[in-house]
């Protein structure tokens, strides 16, 4: 990169981070060696999964600031602002603190290539060393095995999310081989904390925990007794693994009461997930469902919504890379309509590319240049739809729209 303006960092394009992936411990373990290994003694929570990872990190977060405890979090990708993915008590870093650390690390260790992501999450280390963090929030990319997170060493706490298929051009074909990448980061001592997983997940998890010496511990949805902050049935599990990942630091010594637990649980927010946004006075549900389970638990979500039978219109755009057939059998049901378009900046599934699939009806397919068109098309029609139409797919898509709806509320 030529130079470390955040304005001009490549870093922010998802598709240039995405086709530099290189999965791999030796480079960024070389480059903390040559920073002394910031945060070296400092205990991390690490999150692994498919789906929920991101939303288990959002719980922990706010559980651990009304906690008052000083505590780093990295997550990936981010919705707006690359800043989002280094917090330090919910607070983002800066572009100051950012530029200056990237600079650093791309002046003394060009040499070795680190990948955009290498690079966030050694920027997030030191950032957190220089913090003097009491705990950090690991939220794992790709994997487990080879990813970057997993160079840290004191993880003596392992969160699981729902683990299913999805990257499979990095992490291997099959749910077991998928499943053993990413469990791959459970060691000796690990306290392993899982929602309830597909029968052979639960059994490599039991198999894995078993070989290394580990403790397992699987939970339960949490009870309604608890308030949460984020919409959605399954995220009763994804707040559940979390109060288990609290309760594992209190072993430790960490001292989180209940009622910090309750009032995390209840205020947290995480944006793009089954969030409802208010365009021109029109209800738009959006939600990152940019992977076959991500879409299940869309799917099974949307059986709970009244007149749902009447059929939803949803606004769909994924990238080329994913596995769109088992998406749209999942969401696609009677009486549902698709507005099919492209994530922007993308390369994503066109109708054209689409062989007939004899579960789908094509005649309620509509394509369109651009998502802003779809939206065109619903406030065309002679009445809103029944239910509020749902806006899912890739991440990038969800972002980009609720940028859009923001310029448009300002408009009128």
């Amino acid at each position: 990169m030529k130079n470390t303006n955040l304005k001009n960092l490549e870093l922010i394009s998802p598709k240039y981070e995405r086709d530099n992936i290189k999965l791999g411990l030796s480079r960024v373990k070389k480059v903390l060696q040559g920073l002394d290994n910031p945060c070296q003694d400092i205990p991390a929570i690490q999150i692994i999964g498919t789906n929920g990872k991101g939303s288990i990190a959002a719980y922990l977060e706010n559980i651990l600031f009304e906690a008052k405890k000083n505590f780093g979090v990295t997550t990936s990708p981010h919705l707006f602002d690359i800043c989002e993915r280094i917090r330090v008590n919910k607070k983002n870093i800066n572009k100051t603190d950012f530029e200056k650390i990237i600079g650093l690390i791309e002046k003394k260790f060009a040499k070795y290539q680190l990948t955009p992501f290498e690079k966030i999450i050694c920027c997030a280390l030191i950032f957190f060393d220089n913090k003097q963090v009491e705990l950090i929030i690991l939220e794992a990319g790709l994997g487990g095995r080879l990813d970057a997170t997993t160079v840290h060493k004191l993880r003596p706490i392992i969160a699981i999310g729902n683990i299913g298929l999805d990257h499979t051009e990095f992490l291997g074909d099959t749910i077991e081989k998928i499943a053993k990448e990413k469990l791959a980061v459970i060691e000796k001592n690990s306290i392993v904390i899982s929602c309830n997983q597909n029968s052979q997940v639960e059994n490599l998890i039991n198999k894995k925990v078993e070989e290394v010496g580990a403790e397992i511990i699987w939970r339960d949805s949490v009870s309604n007794s608890f308030e949460l902050g984020l919409k959605g049935i399954f995220q009763q599990q994804n707040a559940s693994v979390a109060v288990g990942a609290i309760e594992a630091l209190n072993k430790l010594g960490f001292n989180i009461k209940e009622k910090c637990i309750s009032e995390g649980l209840k205020k947290t927010t995480w944006r793009g997930r089954l969030e409802i946004i208010d365009y021109l006075n029109k209800k738009i549900i959006i939600d990152c469902a940019h992977n076959y389970p991500a879409a299940k638990a869309l799917s099974n979500e949307r059986s709970n919504w009244d007149n749902e039978e009447k059929g939803i219109y949803w606004i769909f755009g994924v990238q080329k890379q994913k596995d769109i057939y088992t998406m749209l059998k999942t969401l696609l049901k009677k009486n549902d309509h698709l507005l099919l378009v492209p994530v922007p900046n993308q390369p994503s599934w066109q109708l054209k590319d689409l062989p007939q699939i004899k579960e789908i009806d094509f005649e309620k397919i509509i394509e369109f240049e651009k998502f802003e068109f779809a939206i065109e098309y619903l406030f065309a029609l002679k009445k809103w739809p029944p239910n509020n139409p749902v806006l899912t797919g890739s991440i990038f898509l969800v972002a980009e729209f609720i940028k859009f709806a923001k310029k448009q509320k300002f408009k009128y």
